[in-house]
Parts: C-alpha cells; structure tokens; sequence
C-alpha cells in the first residue's frame, strides 16, 4: 500500500493545492480551529473516497456542534464525537 502524508495549508497553499487530487484519499485528518474547520469541511470532501474517513480535532468544546453542523450539513455520517478536557474530537465517514 501507498500512504501520501500531506501537510500544509490547504485554503491557501498552492504547492498543496496542486498535489491534492479528487477522490483520492481514504482518511483525511485537520486539527485546527473550528473557525477553519466549518469552511473547509465541504471543500475537503471532494478530496476523499467514498468510505474515506474524516477526523477533526483541536475543537474547543464551545463549537462541537457548530463543527458537528457542518460535517452533517457536507454529508458526512458522524461516527463519534470524543471529548478530552475542554477538547473535542469529531470523527465522521463519507458514504
């Protein structure tokens, strides 16, 4: 198997830009702000195959169900919402 690691910023970073291809990934993983997560969750899941595996995380409690909303509102099935201190974790599937 190939596993691609990609980092970077994916609103603004061409390089990241360039490299990323539709369809292609089955887990996709962001741990950042929830402000930047509900934006890019219906841009990313073009990038993920059908069954592909979405984790978000570095959520403060305060916008669970904001990120919540927006996974469902892309089409994702939330499979779990974790919580560690005042963190949230949301991880859903695209079917």
């Amino acid at each position: 198997n190939k596993y691609e690691l990609m980092i970077g910023n994916f609103s603004d970073d061409k390089a990241v830009q360039y490299r990323v291809r539709y369809e292609k990934y089955d887990i996709v993983a962001g741990n950042i702000l929830a402000d930047v997560l509900v934006p890019l969750t219906p841009v990313i899941i073009h990038q993920m195959k059908k069954g592909g595996i979405y984790i978000t995380s570095g959520i403060i409690e305060d916008k669970e169900d904001v990120v919540v909303e927006a996974v469902k509102e892309a089409g994702l099935e939330v499979l779990e919402v974790n919580h560690q201190g005042e963190w949230v974790s949301v991880t859903a599937r695209k079917n």
